[in-house]
């Protein structure tokens, strides 16, 4: 599957993706490392490869571009999907947001935001081959194959922190799982004080975002996602 030709060839052959020829180093998150997000126990012999992480595909100017592979699979009965993470706060005060693009299949991007509360306000986003996303700052982030083919996600990130996973783990994941019969069940280790559903258009919008293409966007103009590493530029009036 050739991703891109250009700026650079990128081709995903199997679990092997290959960058201008070369092949490029690989994560693994397994079944068993996901066991503390997932709806139902999981068998701990069970060693399902759950998904692919490329990361540091092109780097520029601290900013990364990465690829995430999500095989289609299901859980008794939910959705492959990725562990779920925050992003720590900026230097200059918001957390650290992220964009995101499908390549290849059918994606939900579950977003949730911790109030003070303790409770959480949710945005729900489906979206398919072409459509770029941006997760605000704030919102942590879970990613969902839906659909029955593979799964290729891009993203352009800030290179300098490290995601926060712990608040998903400690409570079993997101606050929705999905499951494959289409059913949406809320994990009951939360409050969802506010949920909506938005395309990624509504969402982009309201940020002033908009790109057709990370990777050819990134690599012309790599001033214009400055605000992946200072977000606080995004609030201006």
């Amino acid at each position: 599957m050739v991703l891109y030709e250009k700026p650079l060839r990128i081709e995903l052959v199997g679990s092997i993706l290959f960058v201008n020829g070369g092949q490029h180093p690989k994560s693994v998150r397994t079944l068993i490392q996901m066991k503390n997000v997932m709806m139902g126990s999981v068998d701990e012999t069970a060693g399902l490869e759950m998904y692919y992480m490329y990361r540091s595909v092109y780097v520029q100017d601290d900013i990364r571009f990465d690829i995430t592979v999500i095989p289609p699979a299901a859980v008794k009965g939910e959705y492959a999907k990725t562990f779920g993470h925050y992003h720590p706060g900026s230097e200059d005060g918001p957390a650290y947001p992220e964009v995101y693009q499908v390549l290849k299949g059918s994606a939900v991007f579950l977003m949730q935001k911790r109030n003070r509360n303790g409770s959480v306000d949710a945005i729900v986003v489906h979206a398919k081959d072409g459509d770029t996303v941006l997760f605000p700052p704030g919102y942590g982030h879970v990613s969902i194959n839906n659909g029955s083919e593979t799964l290729v996600l891009a993203n352009l990130v800030y290179d300098r922190f490290e995601s926060i996973y712990a608040d998903f783990e400690e409570n079993r994941g997101a606050a929705y799982y999905y499951l494959k019969d289409g059913e949406v069940v809320q994990n009951s280790n939360y409050v969802v004080q506010n949920s909506e559903q938005l395309t990624p258009g509504e969402l982009n919008a309201r940020y002033g975002y908009g790109c057709k293409d990370l990777l050819t966007a990134f690599h012309a103009n790599p001033k214009d996602f400055e605000f992946l590493k200072k977000p606080k530029s995004m609030f201006k009036p």
